[in-house]
């Protein structure tokens, strides 16, 4: 009697959402990969009587965890790693806004608000007097970096420029935020048949490690444990996690 090939090489998409549903399920997105550990606490009673082996044993479950690799440096993504919050950045335009400087050939201001270069930027000295680029400073992706010799001194700056649309990582905010966790994968040994996983109750640790200059495609290094939903009632129920598969 021939058995049915069930040979599994498994994709597909990893989605969260706050437990306390206050934002939607959305996806984590490219995810290499997608894994779970258990750790068994078990208790063995010696045989005494000879022979040796074991007269009993008993064996539970003591810890669920799971870990990600994730490939995109959303903010999502990022605040989860770095348990902390994200808030949409304000594009309004910043009239003088106030700078400390040195006057230092190559020093960086950087502003308060990544700027909108294709918008005007205007820097002017403690006295008012509107600055030139190319001869006081050189615009950056973040700031102005000053020109040695040109008309930025010690008694600061006052920037007015267009903010860029961004989203604002506050890292080691969040402490003990849950979250649901879904995977809506495929099977591609078997012609892309689908299956999920629902897991009810996670929890992020903060990340290991975190690139940002290397060279190599970056990845968030994601590791959560897996908590009992009280929630879920029923006989036959898991409290962890449901895996449903196709047939």
């Amino acid at each position: 009697m021939s058995t049915m090939d069930r040979s599994f090489i498994g994709a597909g998409s990893i989605y969260i959402k706050p437990a306390d549903d206050s934002a939607p399920l959305l996806p984590v997105g490219n995810v290499s990969q997608f894994r779970f550990s258990f750790e068994e606490d078990k208790k063995e009673l010696k045989n005494y009587l000879g022979g040796g082996g074991n007269r009993n044993t008993i064996s539970r479950i003591s810890s669920i965890s799971a870990s990600l690799t994730a490939h995109d440096f959303t903010a999502t993504n990022l605040s989860m790693a770095l348990r902390g919050s994200v808030a949409a950045g304000s594009t309004t335009a910043v009239t003088d806004e106030l700078h400390t400087s040195f006057g230092v050939a190559d020093e960086l201001i950087p502003f308060d608000k990544l700027p909108d270069l294709s918008q005007s930027v205007t820097i002017k000295d403690s006295l008012d007097t509107v600055l030139t680029a190319g001869d006081d400073y050189e615009l950056t992706k973040s700031g102005i970096k000053v020109i040695g010799g040109g008309g930025i001194d010690n008694l600061g700056v006052k920037v007015s420029y267009t903010p860029l649309a961004t989203n604002m990582v506050q890292a080691l905010i969040e402490s003990g935020k849950e979250f649901v966790l879904f995977m809506e994968g495929l099977n591609d040994a078997q012609d892309g048949k689908p299956f999920n996983i629902r897991v009810h109750r996670v929890k992020f640790s903060p990340v290991q490690n975190l690139d940002f200059i290397s060279d190599d495609f970056a990845a968030i290094a994601l590791e959560l444990d897996v908590l009992a939903d009280s929630t879920i009632e029923g006989s036959g129920l898991s409290t962890f996690m449901q895996i449903d598969l196709a047939q």
